[in-house]
């Protein structure tokens, strides 16, 4: 994907930790071969800490990959927050998988990235088409922190007016 693209994406990607970390939301990370595509960027393993423990994978959907399922299920969640790359390819086929296991989907659609702007579009609204909601990091955001008379907006404030 372009430079800046990618760039931003992580930057939103970053936004997600934040709060995530901040209102006690568990993060998940996967990698696709690693060995061969690399690790989640710097800046991401560095703002993770401690919370960096990828499920290393080499299927394509998160969710066919046992290790996967099994810290989704240990969760007992029933709504995840997907971001990440390639939108047409690993975040496709996890949203699809999570879904038809009739897990709630948000996609963050300036959280995740094609190299081509036609796949972003069309994984996109593949996932729309079978149920996933698609949402942006500001929304997610503001959904989460719900009010602006706490301490978890006050810190994430000055963060979105960087955005």
């Amino acid at each position: 994907m372009k430079e800046d693209i990618g760039r931003k994406v992580a930057e939103n990607i970053g936004l997600l930790i934040d709060v995530a970390q901040l209102m006690h939301i568990p993060i998940v990370i996967t990698e696709q071969y690693p060995r061969g595509l690399g690790q989640t960027s710097g800046e991401l393993i560095q703002k993770l800490g401690d919370l960096y423990q990828p499920i290393e994978k080499l299927t394509f959907s998160c969710y066919a990959h046992p290790p996967f399922q099994e810290k989704i299920r240990s969760l007992e969640v029933k709504h995840l927050v997907l971001s990440g790359v390639e939108t047409h390819v690993c975040v496709l086929q996890t949203a699809l998988d999570l879904l038809a296991d009739d897990y709630e989907v948000s996609l963050v659609r300036d959280a995740v990235c094609s190299r081509y702007k036609s796949d972003w579009e069309v994984g996109l609204r593949m996932i729309e088409q079978a149920g996933g909601m698609i949402t942006s990091t500001e929304i997610i955001i503001f959904q989460l922190l719900e009010r602006a008379d706490t301490a978890e907006f006050r810190f994430m404030s000055p963060l979105l007016k960087r955005k």
